[in-house]
Order: C-alpha cells, then structure tokens, then sequence
C-alpha cells in the first residue's frame, strides 16, 4: 500500500503552483498552514538515524523488561517509566548506558535521597543505568522552562505507565543566559570529555535559540564544528595536548558568539512546540 505524507488535497495545490495556476484562498492557507511546514520538517530528516529508531531491536524487549523490573521492585509509587537518549535515538544498537526517568506519583524523597536511591539501583542492576528519580508536578513544571529537559526527552518512550510529557515548551533569555554560563571553561580540564561536554551545551543554546529541539541536528552540528574524529576523541579523552588547546578556543569562540547573539536578541520568551 503506497501512503503519501501529502494529502490528496495538498498534492493538488502544490501542482496548482508549480503549474503557475491562480491559487484561490484556500488554497494559499493550505500552502502555508499545511503544505510548506510538512516540507520543511522532510528536508531536516536524516534517513539513517530515522531507520535507526525505527528498526527493530529483539532485545529491546528484554531489556525494557529487566528496566521495569529493578524500578518497580525499588522505587515506590511510580507512574511511570521513561528511556531516553543514545539507547532510545539508536534503536538499542549503540549506547554506553541507558537513560532512565522513573516518574513518581508525589514528591516524597529530598534531592540528596533521590540520588542515593538511583545510585543504589544502578549499582545493583545488570543493565548500566543512569536513572533520574522526578515527580509528576516537578517534571511538568520543569519541561518547559528546563532547555537540557526538553533536549532529554525530546527522543523518548514511555514503557510504563501513562506520563503526558507537555508538547511545548516556554524557554525564556534568561535560563538560556544560566544555561550558557556552564561552557565557560576557565582551565584546561584533564579529562576531554568536559569539553565536548561544553561544547554541546553551546550548541544546544544555539538551536533553542532558533526554537530547534532536535538531537540529531545537535549531533550534526556538533560534528560539523571540529569533525567526528576530533569529537570522538574528545568523548573518549584521548586527545593529544594541541588538539585539545584546538577544541578549547573552539569552545570559548562559538560560546562568546552565541553569548552576543543571545544579549542582542529582543525576545525575552521563547514559545517552542514539540513536533
């Protein structure tokens, strides 16, 4: 069965245009409401990474399983479970550990007990794990005004439980400003990976500036600036003493630039849906 992404409708508009026929109303609001956004969002796809996360993985069944679990057996009152970033955006092929969200029904555990308890599991767990403990009212709260959240759970599932993640989110200059200060490396670090680490929290400021939530553009992005090479050997710290002098002024350039871009923009708000 051969499924257009276009409707009947706007196949028929967009051949009105090419033809240089006269476009009544409706047709013009299909254009721009319909038509044009469909096409954009097309062009940002990645076919390798879309089949990627859409492959399927027999053992990701396993493995959600022994994920559902340790969390249920540990952690009391969840409503539900989120997997989230490599593990989730690889179809399960490529990752170092897995993001875990166990969403708690009521904020009964402080910061400090939450970790503990994580830490706990994790430890005790075959999987290698990196979970976050939240509860329902923090994590709603939290989505749409937190810029590392919304890039978390942009590449997401919910294997237990019903968790409603909000569609938009409200990003104002100001958490970006918080956000920014964090790539200020003012030493170089002995392990490389703080680097790459600033150099992607740069990147992601970039693209919510331009109301992009996108992990695979971020990737991208990050690649284009210093190359795969360089960006996995700064992951792995096993840069030489140059090359990571290289990265570093790398990182204090783009972040001084996207700092001016961020102080001379006139928005004080950023309204950003989730497609």
């Amino acid at each position: 069965m051969n499924k257009s992404i276009l409707t009947k409708r706007e196949m028929e508009v967009i051949r009105k245009k090419i033809d240089n026929r006269r476009l009544n109303q409706q047709d013009s609001n299909y254009l721009s409401r319909y038509v044009r956004p469909k096409l954009k969002a097309i062009k940002t796809i990645d076919p390798n990474y879309l089949l990627k996360r859409l492959s399927y993985n027999p053992s990701s069944i396993n493995i959600e399983r022994k994920i559902k679990k340790v969390i249920l057996s540990k952690i009391k009152n969840v409503i539900g479970i989120i997997i989230y970033g490599s593990a989730i955006q690889s179809g399960y092929s490529d990752y170092r550990d897995i993001d875990v969200l166990a969403v708690v029904k009521n904020k009964e555990l402080n910061k400090w007990d939450k970790w503990k308890l994580a830490n706990e599991i994790e430890k005790g767990s075959p999987l290698n794990l990196d979970i976050q403990i939240i509860d329902e009212k923090t994590l709603n709260k939290d989505y749409i005004r937190n810029p590392s959240l919304s890039y978390q759970l942009r590449d997401s599932k919910i294997i237990y439980g019903k968790v409603k993640i909000p569609k938009k989110s409200h990003i104002s200059k100001l958490d970006l400003r918080m956000k920014l200060d964090w790539s200020d490396l003012d030493f170089i670090p002995n392990n490389s990976k703080e680097i790459y680490d600033a150099i992607r929290n740069t990147i992601l400021v970039k693209l919510l500036m331009k109301k992009v939530i996108d992990n695979n553009r971020l990737l991208k992005e990050i690649e284009n600036g210093l190359g795969i090479r360089l960006i996995e050997k700064l992951k792995k710290n096993t840069v030489s003493v140059k090359e990571k002098e290289y990265a570093l002024e790398y990182l204090k350039n783009i972040t001084r630039e996207t700092r001016k871009k961020l102080i001379d923009s006139k928005w004080e708000n950023l309204e950003i849906l989730k497609v």
